[in-house]
């Protein structure tokens, strides 16, 4: 005769693992919703559904396929799997804080924003902006 067996231990920990990741998701969207978060960091699209890990900032398609380009790590919003570590630097981040720092001493006057359609533009205004730091 055999006494029954607890259920195994990885079955509680998948569903609390599974509750963090929840979590983590639904802080991610709220970091997402933000006002400063809404515009894509480095044009004025307001399609903002990917994340450049680099630069902590939130971008569009166009622009995430730039910073690919260049080497940057990018993210999807909705098909990634986030680590508390970055989700927790994007918090602290963000478009807004980026703005305060990589763009410091622009104008729109030396360079505007370039729109969601002008590809060469926004290839320049990254690197001038990132790799550059014209305007730290």
């Amino acid at each position: 005769f055999q006494t029954p067996q607890p259920p195994p231990p990885s079955l509680p920990c998948a569903m609390s693992t599974k509750a963090k990741e929840d979590k983590l998701v639904k802080l991610l969207k709220e970091i997402q919703r933000r006002p400063e978060n809404k515009q894509c960091a480095d044009c004025t699209s307001k399609g903002n559904q990917y994340v450049v890990l680099n630069f902590h900032v939130f971008a569009c398609t166009t622009c995430s396929g730039i910073h690919r380009e260049l080497q940057h790590r990018i993210k999807s919003v909705g098909m990634s799997t986030f680590k508390p570590e970055e989700v927790d630097s994007l918090d602290k981040g963000g478009n807004g804080v980026m703005r305060a720092t990589y763009m410091a001493k622009w104008s729109a006057a030396q360079f505007p924003i370039p729109s969601e359609d002008e590809t060469l533009k926004i290839k320049e205004f990254i690197k001038k902006k990132y790799v550059a730091k014209d305007w730290y």
